[in-house]
Formats: structure tokens, C-alpha cells, sequence
């Protein structure tokens, strides 16, 4: 069982590539959290082979913390508070001559003495939410000035709406994060495949215990794409490759909850793009399900739970009002409640995934405390979370690729 918690949130480039992820602690012993996930190998988990934005202290800088990891797999961040001495400069020489990379963190409107150590650091961190574009502006001057086309890259952080986006974007920053990216307004519309809309109306069948499997099977073998996809979910490693021949035989061995979390997965999968905001939103999707799910306990169903969670995001996945996206599914009055006005007695599980995502950790804990869940199984949740969707994406995926074409009528 974790000590600690953590919660990685995705870094992107101007044209909506994945460049990493920032990943955060909740330190319940010191600054050791660090070193315990990269030895117990949570660490590269969570990054995924992605570099990773990791904030550091000054005590992990002196006590060479950071120096076990690969130089490519960690950008450490360096705090506004840090302020140069015989120590600190050593540390970053160390750092620097094991090719390790240095980012100056939290930069705003007022310099701070770690500005010292800009002709050191590859990247700059600065908060969108600093003031006006022209604002903005002066701090990335202040920042690269005299350091020419050796200066560092900026990351717009905080990036909340549209005009921070633009803002920073036009200024020529190189990375952005924020909840900007899984908000459903910033793109265009997006059609719904229509084998996604049938897999909705089937999960609201599914749902229904009057509904024999039989009568499942016969909706889902009107649709030969969305059959085969099914198949090879329920043959995937992730479910332990049972050899499942038929969608009765997966109804019998795993149960309509596994099966409606598998269906789930499937919708999601479906949103295919080659933009990382894209494929961020989709993975993020399922992992709040995932994280949601395992939180079941106190009259809470698991599998509500997984669809709350995963329905939660599937606006910004599918770039669609979420009214409308119900519209197409039947759940149970106690989800449409969470999801649409935030209220029964699935609405918490909503907010402390929120509130973990975001990093807001005490907030997460108080919330899962009045949900009766142990606050030391969190971090815990959460890595569970990332390898379960690692496993049933990339299962789904690989059903999307291999599928049959649809015969013409």
C-alpha cells in the first residue's frame, strides 16, 4: 500500500502533441516521495515514457534525488523560493553534468531570486493567469532577455479559457496545461460514430434486468463491428484471455457489470484522433471511471460508479453537450443526477476525482473520508487506475484496427 499519493497531468505543445506530464506529490513523510515511487516503479508508470515535470526542494536538489532517474525521463522544476548558495550551486552542476534538465517553476509578475538561475534551466513555467496578454509578455522578456536563441522554452501554465490559450500561443509558448484541454467548447462539434451511438443504447439495455442476454445478443449481432470489438475486449489480458466465443458467453462468465464497464470502454475508444488533447481526454475518461469505481462501498454500486466516472468526461470527448450524449443512454435517475446537477448519492465521487486530478489532495481526502473510503488507498486507486486503462485501451484499439468492414446492404 502507498504512503503517498500522486497525480500526473498532461503537458501539450502548440499543436495539441503530448510533450510529457507534470506530475505531482502529496508527501506524507518529507520529501521522499520521489524516490520511493521511482524505486517502487510507480514513477515510470505514471509518466508513461514521457518526460516528466517533477517540482523539487531544496533539500532533494542538495541530497541528489533526482540523479537515480534516467536524465531524459525528468525535467525538475525549480521552486520561485530557491536562492543561490555554495549548495544549491553545486547540486545544479551535478544535475547539468548528467544531462540532467532544469526548468524555473511558478513565474509571474514579481522576479524572484531563482530568476538567478535562468541561463541554467531549458524551461520556464509561467502562470497564464497572470494578467493580460501584454502582461504576459513583459514576463517572457524579463525572463529570455540576454540569452538569445539559447533561451529556455516557456510552458503556459493554469491555461483556463480560450483567450489565455490564444495569448500564450501567439507569444510563441511551447507548452500549455490547464483545464482549457478537457473542456468540450474549444473545438469543433464532433460526429458520433455510429457504432459508438449503438453501444450506448446497449449499455442502457444491458442496465436493464429484465432484459435477457439473449435478447443483448441479438441487438449487438446487428452490428458486425461493434461484435467483434467485443470479442476481442472480453479475450483481452486485461480480463485474463478466457477465450470468450460468443457475447453469451462473456455475459455468463463476467456479468452484466463487467460486461457494461467493457461496453463503456468501447464508446470512449472510439473517439480515435491523432491529437494528443484527443487521446488525452479518452484516457483520462476511462481512468476517472476506473478511479471512481473502486470507491464503491456505503450503498454505492461499482458499476455506477465506473459510468459516472467515465460519462463525466465523454462531453469533452466527444466535443458534444453532455444532456445530449444522455440522451442516447439510459442510466439510472441516481447517475443522471451526479452528472447533470452534481446532487445523490453518486455526485461526491465526481468531485473527489476532481479534486485528485487537479492535484487538490486534502480536499480528495476529506471528500473520500465522507464517502467512508481510506485516504492510504488513494494513491493506491490511482495507479490501478493508469494500468487498468492502459491494459483495456489498448485492447479496444487494437479491436478498433483489426475490425471487419461493415458489408454494404
Amino acid at each position: 500500500m502507498s504512503d503517498f499519493a500522486l497525480v500526473r497531468q498532461p503537458v501539450f505543445g502548440g499543436t495539441g502533441s503530448l510533450l510529457g506530464y507534470e506530475i505531482r506529490f502529496q508527501d506524507a513523510d518529507g520529501p521522499g516521495s520521489f524516490a520511493q515511487s521511482f524505486l517502487n516503479g510507480t514513477f515510470d508508470l505514471i509518466r508513461n515514457r514521457m518526460p516528466a515535470f517533477v517540482a523539487c526542494t531544496r533539500d532533494q536538489l542538495v541530497a541528489d534525488a533526482f540523479l537515480v532517474a534516467d536524465p531524459g525521463s525528468v525535467i525538475i522544476m525549480l521552486p520561485p523560493s530557491l536562492t543561490p548558495d555554495d549548495e544549491v550551486n553545486e547540486a545544479l552542476a551535478r544535475v547539468i553534468g548528467a544531462g540532467g534538465v532544469l526548468a524555473l517553476d511558478a513565474v509571474g509578475t514579481e522576479p524572484t531570486a531563482a530568476e538567478a538561475f535562468l541561463p541554467q534551466v531549458s524551461w520556464v513555467r509561467v502562470d497564464s493567469r497572470s494578467g493580460e496578454p501584454a502582461t504576459i509578455n513583459a514576463i517572457c522578456d524579463r525572463v529570455t532577455r540576454g540569452l538569445g536563441k539559447a533561451g529556455p522554452r516557456l510552458v503556459a501554465s493554469h491555461v483556463e479559457d480560450l483567450n489565455q490559450y490564444e495569448a500564450t500561443l501567439e507569444r510563441g509558448f511551447d507548452g500549455f496545461q490547464g483545464t482549457f484541454f478537457s473542456r468540450p467548447e474549444p473545438l469543433p462539434v464532433a460526429d458520433m460514430p455510429q457504432s459508438t451511438v449503438a453501444a450506448m443504447r446497449l449499455m442502457g439495455l444491458a442496465r436493464d434486468q429484465k432484459i435477457s442476454d439473449h435478447q443483448l445478443e441479438d441487438v449487438i449481432a446487428t452490428d458486425p463491428v461493434l461484435t467483434f470489438q467485443l470479442l476481442r475486449l472480453v479475450n483481452s489480458a486485461a480480463l485474463g484471455g478466457r477465450g470468450v466465443a460468443s457475447i453469451g458467453q462473456a455475459l455468463r462468465l463476467i456479468g452484466r457489470n463487467a460486461f457494461l464497464r467493457w461496453l463503456a470502454v468501447a464508446v470512449a475508444a472510439a473517439r480515435k484522433s491523432k491529437n494528443g488533447v484527443d487521446q488525452e481526454l479518452v484516457r483520462q475518461a476511462v481512468e476517472r471511471g476506473r478511479l471512481c469505481e473502486q470507491l464503491a462501498g456505503g450503498g454505492r454500486d461499482a458499476g455506477t460508479l465506473f459510468l459516472v466516472g467515465l460519462f463525466s468526461l465523454l462531453d469533452a470527448v466527444f466535443r458534444m453537450p453532455l444532456p445530449e450524449i444522455l440522451e442516447r443512454v439510459v442510466l439510472s435517475a441516481e447517475a443522471n443526477e451526479a452528472l447533470i446537477d452534481r446532487t445523490g448519492p453518486y455526485a461526491d465521487a465526481i468531485n473527489f476525482a476532481e479534486s485528485y486530478e487537479l492535484g487538490l489532495f486534502e480536499n480528495a481526502t476529506e471528500i473520500a473520508k465522507e464517502m467512508g473510503v481510506d485516504p492510504a488507498k488513494l494513491g493506491e486507486f490511482y495507479t490501478n487506475a493508469i494500468t487498468w486503462t492502459a491494459d483495456a485501451l489498448g485492447a479496444a484499439l487494437e479491436s478498433q484496427e483489426a475490425a471487419p468492414a461493415r458489408k454494404a446492404s
